[in-house]
């Protein structure tokens, strides 16, 4: 007896060594490719693929558990299958260039068990159209002989997580080579095509939103800088707008979930001061009712959950926001202050208060401001 108890206790201890051994394996992921360049490829052909050997250099088994990208024109397909410590497996990736000519520069993330949990691949390529007419681009804003379809950027709604690529169109109509030169900003990946641009050629700003390098919700809003480099030692600089809405994905809320969920009520959706006063050497009243320096915002919270206000901003400096709380309970009210400064507006004034949070029917709401000078 006493012999068949000493057994039971090594085999115990043997497991126990075992388990504790297993818990220490773990995978590792990898690719020797992280960039496919599909180089020029037509409309007309259809989907692009290509497959990405990935690699399990750790010593536990290797199990992928979603993969996203950038956009719904790159689609991922890959095994559900544990990959073993040691072996490879692969992830298909296709780009539909339908309806896309031009540049292209996306992104997928895989996301798995391993120890460094996510891979990033990245493909590219040159889309051919099918038609030899091409769509009309205009380019109404400037930096130097640097033409660009726009100088602003909005990811309206973009969750946690995820990375989404927005392009804007550019065209050099100077005499000489345009080297474009962005900043640096940890959330985005900025991929000028070509990077230098010849005289009354075109070309495209990719700019990739990375979520997973910001860490609050609400609306983040910047300014990037560009460097814009010529033969010539006329260098210009100018500026993009870069702003993105980040919410919650409330897809993965259950109809019960919803049915509780916060209910932001808010006390207006437009705000007009109306009438400036005009500075002739003198201070004149102001003109009309909605002629105010300040105005108030209240929110409240009529549903069944905590209302939780990530942000109340406005991108317009000329707008300024203060007061308020960042949470509210059910039935609650908070209260903002709404001002403009008269002496700054020069001209008539446009903005939109953007309001971010947790109500699942109303992420994002949008109160316009305006004044007449």
């Amino acid at each position: 007896m006493l012999r068949i108890k000493q057994f039971t206790t090594v085999l115990l201890l043997l497991l126990l060594i075992d388990s504790f051994t297993y818990a220490q394996k773990s995978a590792i992921i990898s690719s020797e490719m992280q960039t496919y360049d599909f180089g020029m490829i037509a409309e007309a052909e259809g989907l692009a693929t290509h497959s990405f050997t990935i690699k399990n250099t750790g010593t536990g088994p290797l199990v992928i558990h979603r993969i996203t990208a950038s956009c719904g024109c790159t689609q991922p397909e890959w095994s559900k299958a544990p990959i073993s410590p040691g072996s490879a497996g692969e992830v298909k990736i296709s780009y539909n260039p339908k309806g896309r000519p031009g540049p292209f520069y996306k992104s997928v993330a895989i996301y798995s068990n391993a120890k460094n949990e996510r891979l990033t691949l990245y493909i590219k390529g040159t889309v051919k159209s099918r038609t030899i007419e091409q769509p009309v681009i205009t380019y109404p804003y400037s930096i130097g002989d640097l033409k660009l379809q726009t100088k602003i950027i909005q990811y309206n709604r973009i969750y946690p997580g995820e990375s989404l690529e927005e392009t804007i169109r550019i065209k050099n109509e100077g005499k000489t080579p345009l080297k474009i030169n962005p900043s640096k900003v940890d959330y985005l990946t900025i991929t000028i095509t070509p990077d230098t641009l010849k005289p009354e050629e075109a070309g495209e700003i990719s700019i990739l939103f990375h979520t997973d390098k910001i860490k609050k919700m609400g609306r983040i809003s910047t300014l990037l800088p560009l460097w814009i480099e010529n033969s010539e030692k006329k260098d210009q600089e100018g500026a993009l707008h870069i702003a993105a809405n980040i919410i919650d994905n409330f897809s993965r809320l259950s109809a019960s979930e919803k049915a509780k969920a916060p209910v932001a009520q808010l006390s207006l959706t437009s705000l007009d001061f109306g009438k400036l006063p005009e500075k002739n050497g003198s201070v004149i009243p102001f003109i009309g009712i909605g002629g105010k320096e300040s105005e108030s915002l209240t929110i409240t919270n009529a549903g069944q959950s905590p209302l939780l206000l990530y942000s109340v901003t406005c991108d317009n400096e000329l707008v300024d926001i203060s007061g308020g709380k960042k949470e509210l309970k059910p039935g609650a009210s908070s209260t903002y202050k709404v001002s403009i400064r008269p002496k700054e507006i020069k001209t008539k004034l446009e903005a939109f208060i953007h309001i971010v949070c947790n109500d699942p029917n109303g992420p994002v709401r949008l109160i316009k401001v305006t004044a007449e000078k």
